[in-house]
């Protein structure tokens, strides 16, 4: 069975000829803008007023994906992001900040993952230079490069639209009772991570809300699902399963409960279940860091969010720990252009706090399914630090992990960028295609 499934199949974009390099030769493109909207990137441009120029198309850009991402309903969209203040009265403007955009794009099947590369790229060197700590002003470069992607992978559409094959198999998963046989249940089965996250989030979403025959689908679509995709699934997708058993259990939802109940019971998953809601603002906490990370003047607004997650304690509830990891080692590995001192600080300590056993649960069971973290590899951000800090912290003797994982273990200690890069990336494969 071919990996590389189609249900997600997003577009990536027009093609625009690699000798087109000027405004007015590449904004003709954004068809989905306006003769006038047009003109006024192109100006832009030959007035030197880089920034107007990007920051226009870009805001475009974003709007236009929020607004795609919206039709499936925001309540959905907080599932998704694992966020109870989004609900179906929330506004997708103030609930989604564009690097979420972008993520839920490609989870989505609105764009492909060649897009969410080159918009993710843009939306660093956006952030960056208007951020108010930035000294450099945007270059005409940096620019282009901003506007040519929100134009190729968005703008250069008029509609754009969630993968018509994954709206119809969302459908059938709440419409239906499936079979193992079935050809898109054995596409699933037979998919990366990437897509079993989206799919499981389908179900426990629909358990926790509908009534009914979607309901009855969507615990029996589990039921078939999970025992063939528990070993494969991230293991913040195993304590989402458990959680939903917990809060369907604490709702009275009889039949909620006992559905779910069964599935656990088929994988042995009830260690997954917590005992408590601690976890639930050790997650948030964590979230807000790394929307921080991602958004303007991070360096500057990072150290408060950061220490609210801090200030939460030093035991971190177990379905919390690798969302706890991914915020901490965000900001002290920063990026490209560097980090905040305060906020790294802070985080630093909390890293050393963690327990070893803890450490090696990150190492052996978290690390190659951590997008953020593997992304920050491939960019070779952060490594000196992070094999000082092991190396200081006496967690440099872990053994006997998965392949991959003691691989990308044993190259950070030894300080080799291009092997650290080389192995992130085939574990970013191996989480979604290329």
């Amino acid at each position: 069975m071919n990996n590389d499934i189609n249900l997600w199949k997003g577009s990536d974009g027009s093609c625009i000829p690699t000798n087109k390099s000027e405004a007015q030769d590449i904004v003709p493109y954004a068809i989905s803008l306006t003769p006038k909207q047009q003109q006024h990137i192109i100006n832009a441009f030959t007035m030197e007023a880089y920034d107007m120029a990007a920051e226009f198309a870009w805001k475009k850009a974003m709007t236009k994906l929020k607004e795609t991402i919206s039709t499936l309903g925001m309540k959905f969209i907080g599932e998704l992001l694992n966020r109870e203040d989004i609900d179906e009265y929330s506004t997708v403007d103030t609930s989604l900040t564009d690097y979420s955009t972008i993520n839920l794009a490609e989870q989505l099947g609105v764009i492909g993952s060649t897009a969410a590369l080159k918009l993710k790229q843009s939306n660093e060197l956006i952030t960056h230079f208007f951020s108010s700590t930035s000294d450099e002003e945007l270059d005409k470069l940096s620019a282009m490069s901003i506007v040519k992607s929100s134009i190729q992978y968005v703008l250069s559409e008029n509609n754009i639209s969630i993968a018509l094959e994954f709206s119809n198999f969302r459908k059938r998963l709440l419409g239906e009772s499936l079979k193992l046989n079935d050809f898109q249940i054995e596409q699933v089965i037979n998919s990366p991570v990437f897509y079993l996250k989206t799919v499981l989030t389908i179900l426990t979403s629909a358990i926790r809300s509908e009534q009914g025959a979607k309901l009855e689908n969507s615990l029996s679509n589990l039921n078939l699902i999970l025992p063939n995709i528990w070993d494969k699934i991230a293991e913040n997708d195993k304590w989402n399963v458990g959680t939903t058993y917990r809060d369907v259990t604490a709702a009275g939802n009889t039949v909620a409960s006992v559905g779910v109940k069964n599935a656990l019971l088929k994988v042995k998953g009830f260690d997954y279940v917590p005992e408590n809601l601690r976890s639930i603002t050790f997650q948030k906490a964590a979230k807000s860091v790394i929307d921080s990370h991602f958004a303007f003047n991070n360096f500057y607004n990072e150290p408060a969010v950061v220490r609210r997650l801090s200030d939460l304690g030093s035991i971190i509830p177990s379905p919390a720990l690798l969302d706890c990891f991914q915020a901490y080692l965000v900001v002290y590995l920063g990026n490209r252009y560097g980090f905040s001192h305060v906020a790294a600080e802070i985080a630093e300590k909390k890293l050393s706090e963690i327990s070893h056993d803890r450490w090696l649960y990150f190492f052996k069971r978290g690390i190659q399914n951590d997008v953020i973290i593997l992304n920050k590899f491939q960019s070779q951000i952060g490594l000196e630090k992070l094999k000082n800090f092991l190396i200081e912290n006496n967690l440099s003797y872990f053994k006997e992990m998965p392949k991959l994982n003691q691989d990308l273990y044993n190259e950070i200690l030894k300080n080799n960028h291009d092997k650290v890069k080389r192995i992130a990336e085939k574990m970013l494969s191996k989480i979604k295609p290329s």
